[in-house]
């Protein structure tokens, strides 16, 4: 059972009981976002001449924008982190293939080497007995 929590904070300048099951910093930091937006509107003049009963919409609007455009955010960081995980993906593969062929001309390096190093030696023999 998801215990809950009983914290006591202050939004505009009303010390209210906020209960939830999350975290005491949870709940005061849900507490200052709101605190924060109240005092972002109020600091504007055509919050301050809105009639009361609106003030409470306008603050809810402003805090489901607020939501919105961080959701947006995240789906585009999220699309970007997808495309960067794709592409890092085939810079892996194109790793793995480089890696492959480098390993192919060693052992071809080697071999030919080899060859240079038995002619080297039958061309020494060879001088040596004529």
């Amino acid at each position: 059972m998801t215990k809950t929590h009983l914290v006591q904070v202050v939004i505009g300048g009303r010390v209210l009981t906020m209960s939830g099951s999350e975290d005491e910093l949870h709940i005061q930091k849900v507490a200052a976002c709101v605190n924060h937006k109240l005092q972002e509107l109020e600091d504007t003049e055509s919050y301050r001449a809105l009639p009361i009963d609106l003030k409470p919409t306008l603050v809810e609007l402003n805090l489901a924008d607020d939501l919105i455009q961080a959701q947006d955010t995240i789906d585009i960081l999220e699309s970007d982190l997808q495309l960067k995980e794709k592409e890092l993906a085939e810079v892996k593969q194109a790793l793995v293939e480089a890696q492959m062929k480098l390993e192919s001309l060693e052992e071809s390096y080697a071999k030919l080497e080899e060859e240079r190093n038995l002619q080297l030696a039958r061309t020494a023999e060879a001088a040596h007995e004529a």
